[in-house]
């Protein structure tokens, strides 16, 4: 498992865990599918600490000359690889179940991907001195989805067992679509 360096800047390869800075809660994953939308693997916000459940691989897109190891910077392209699955944060054009803003869900393996699975980190404050060239531990960041132009998003509706709905949201400073990437 490799884990960012001690420069903090995120790396292809590197296994991280995004904490939505609203609510705390980290971006997960478990084998369990929706029951209605996509039919997909669920993806909330659930637990207050990083888990296994809660970790991602952050992966080149697939078209790329990015490998292994190479800094990930703002603006680039990324997939997230959900390390228990091995599914890929996914969105679509289908509504969530809760808010009906549009679903976040997980799809693929190792060996299957699409579209649907790329996002673009892009600074949260695009005027702030704190960044660099590189994406970074603890900075605010949000994720646009590639196909649709939606960000990340999460908020207080609960889907089930205290989990929070993730979903993809129209960009904009919304502190809901803030999120870091956590120790």
């Amino acid at each position: 498992m490799s884990r960012p360096q001690e420069d903090g800047i995120i790396r292809y390869g590197d296994h991280v865990s995004l904490k939505h800075v609203m609510t705390g809660r980290f971006l997960t994953s478990v084998p369990e599918n929706y029951e209605s939308g996509s039919y997909q693997q669920k993806t909330f916000a659930g637990e207050w600490e990083s888990s296994e459940e809660s970790t991602w691989i952050v992966i080149p897109p697939v078209e790329t000359e990015e490998e292994r190891g190479y800094e990930v910077g703002w603006d680039d392209l990324v997939r997230l690889k959900h390390v228990p699955t091995r599914a890929n944060l996914h969105s679509h054009e289908i509504p969530s179940p809760v808010s009906q803003q549009q679903e976040v869900s997980c799809f693929g393996s190792d060996n299957e991907t699409d579209e649907n699975d790329v996002w673009r980190v892009i600074k949260f404050y695009e005027d702030s001195d704190e960044y660099d060239n590189f994406w970074r531990v603890d900075q605010a960041f949000t994720l646009k989805h590639e196909q649709t132009g939606f960000v990340l998003h999460s908020h207080d509706f609960t889907i089930e067992d205290n989990r929070n709905e993730i979903t993809v949201y129209p960009e904009g400073d919304d502190e809901n679509n803030k999120w870091i990437v956590a120790e």
